[in-house]
């Protein structure tokens, strides 16, 4: 492996009145008899070397990370210090960040830690936060404490769980969205919203940790973006896939608050993004929650019997992004909804009327069944909610495979990621009309290929070429351009479209469960 961080061990000639070369230049030199060219010492490591070097008769470990055009020492330590060498890989979401601790000897990732991230109290989606920098300069400080804050409480937790000190990792490969970035380095995130959408950056490179005024010791890497929209870990995401490396075109789909897919192959790629909303996480209705212990993960229907599933088997609290697919494809196999979403009162005594609302709703946990001892429900406001966020991710995907010329029938692999990929059931989220009907051997799920893609640079800085190319090519569709988008999603809004020929193995499905009753 050639990782981006090194550890090289020096025994040097310790200085003498004939010798009285300075411990950096007799550093760099034996760096360069190595054949390292062109290292860069920094002041504040300088600063660790006197007394040091002198108390261990200048039997130091260096440690180096190589950036495109040169090596920097971020640590000098005593003694051998090669076998602890690690480095760190990070998913840095708008909803959550997720940090992995890796050997970078063995590859072996050793500890993961997930938080929510702090700038969730300054709006749960991106443009609320966005509106919060712009109204007074300030609060583009606290959006970016609230940020490294999250990193610190990661770094902390990888280092209580495997003992090592997460926090003088050398390296950090970071992958994010292009606005997360822009908070991140408290640039102004506007730009990536705001026509002529040209973001501050899409590259900015290698970043000290202590520039962010992180607790962290190293260097960090931010994974170029495509776009304003197509961000860093979509590109990272497709360095995992090699989706630019086949013969076949394929999509890729990253599904979360945002939505960002590709369609490509290793002769062009076209991709696209937009806002698929909180919804696909969990967070609409009145007992929506992130997928965490107690939420309701899979539901089944029987008749008019209902069962559940919860994350760590708790009593239900609420019903996540999975548990809500689940529960809109198997109301509709049933027929508590039709076609239009809406709840038919006469197919199950869970169809219940909602005096204070004026409204029905679908009860999927009776007061005995729940932790709070109330009943939980899905209201046909939320139907209808939930039908925007799944009509736009299945528009994204038509428009942008009629922009690539590109029929649903000629992919041969479809990749989902995101946060609601871990737990959701392909065949509810196809039932009710998110995905293509393809064969379903065509369809991978994999929870996290930002994170994923970053591991991968981590450990093989060979890759840094596949990022570039990625980054460079691929052609970005902007969807608020297509004239006909919002009247295409109107048709998609439906369970699973208006035109039922779009999904055979639904229709054919309703048919059988009709002709069975």
């Amino acid at each position: 492996m050639q990782g981006f961080s090194e550890k090289v061990f020096l025994q040097l000639a310790p200085p003498t009145e004939d010798d009285p070369v300075s411990d950096h230049r007799r550093i760099r030199q034996a760096l360069y008899e190595l054949g390292y060219e062109y290292v860069e010492l920094p002041i504040h490591v300088m600063g660790q070397l006197y007394p040091m070097c002198r108390d261990c008769s200048y039997a130091i470990t260096v440690t180096l990370v190589v950036r495109e055009f040169d090596w920097v020492v971020t640590a000098v330590e005593p003694g051998d210090t090669r076998d602890h060498h690690y480095g760190l890989a990070v998913d840095y979401g708008s909803t959550t960040i997720v940090m992995e601790l890796v050997d970078m000897t063995t590859g072996e990732t050793l500890a993961r830690r997930r938080e929510m991230s702090g700038q969730i109290a300054y709006g749960t989606d991106i443009l609320t936060r966005i509106t919060y920098t712009m109204e007074d300069p300030s609060h583009m400080e606290e959006l970016q404490r609230a940020t490294t804050d999250t990193f610190e409480r990661l770094l902390a937790g990888l280092t209580e769980e495997t003992g090592i000190d997460a926090a003088v990792c050398p390296v950090m490969i970071l992958s994010g969205n292009t606005t997360m970035v822009h908070f991140l380095l408290k640039l102004n995130a506007w730009t990536v919203f705001a026509s002529p959408y040209a973001p501050v950056t899409t590259a900015p490179g290698w970043i000290w940790g202590r520039e962010l005024g992180m607790a962290f010791a190293g260097l960090i890497y931010i994974i170029p973006a495509a776009s304003n929209y197509v961000g860093g870990d979509i590109v990272s995401g497709l360095l995992k896939l090699d989706m630019h490396r086949q013969e076949e075109p394929g999509l890729f789909f990253d599904i979360g608050t945002n939505g960002e897919l590709v369609i490509g192959n290793k002769d062009w790629m076209v991709a696209g993004a937009g806002a698929a909303g909180p919804a696909l996480e969990g967070y609409i209705s009145r007992y929506g929650m992130r997928a965490e212990d107690g939420a309701i993960v899979t539901v089944r229907i029987d008749g008019d019997e209902l069962r559940f599933t919860t994350i760590g088997g708790k009593r239900p609290r609420g019903i996540c992004g999975s548990g809500i697919i689940d529960l809109l494809a198997q109301m509709r196999l049933n027929g508590w909804i039709n076609i239009a979403g809406e709840l038919e009162p006469e197919a199950s005594p869970r169809v219940i009327y909602l005096e204070d609302e004026g409204q029905y709703a679908a009860v999927y946990a009776r007061a005995e069944e729940s932790e709070t001892g109330t009943e939980l429900f899905f209201s046909q406001t939320d139907i209808h909610q939930y039908l925007d966020t799944k009509a736009a991710a299945y528009t994204m995907v038509e428009c942008l495979m009629e922009a690539a010329g590109c029929d649903a029938n000629e992919l041969a692999h479809c990749y989902l990621s995101g946060a609601f990929t871990a737990h959701s059931d392909l065949e509810s989220a196809i039932t009710i009309g998110m995905f293509p009907d393809l064969p379903r051997e065509r369809y991978t799920c994999i929870s996290n290929t930002s994170l994923e893609g970053a591991r991968i640079l981590l450990l093989d800085r060979m890759r840094l070429k596949d990022v570039y190319e990625l980054a460079d090519r691929i052609y970005c569709v902007q969807f608020a351009s297509i004239p006909d988008f919002l009247i295409r999603m109107q048709a998609a809004k439906f369970i699973p479209h208006t035109d039922m020929k779009r999904y055979p193995s639904v229709e054919r499905e309703l048919e059988r469960r009709k002709a069975g009753m």
